[in-house]
């Protein structure tokens, strides 16, 4: 995390709240939805199962499969 978390300056809720991230690095290429739906893997992710969901867990194994798909 590069920040603390904020208050959402797009909505009107205390509640909600924002905080800024930076990446440590690229992946070598990009992973779309389509091709992590297409791994029996990652049925139980909840980005396949959820797609809405703007931040979300990523267990250690499924981590290792985003990785290992983006070409590292």
């Amino acid at each position: 995390m590069t920040s603390d978390p904020y208050p959402d300056p797009k909505q009107n809720d205390s509640k909600l709240v924002v905080f800024d991230l930076k990446p440590k690095k690229r992946l070598p290429r990009p992973v779309p939805l389509a091709e992590i739906k297409k791994q029996k893997s990652m049925a139980s992710f909840d980005l396949v199962r959820i797609p809405r969901l703007s931040v979300m867990p990523v267990t250690e194994k499924q981590w290792e499969v985003l990785v290992k798909m983006g070409g590292m």
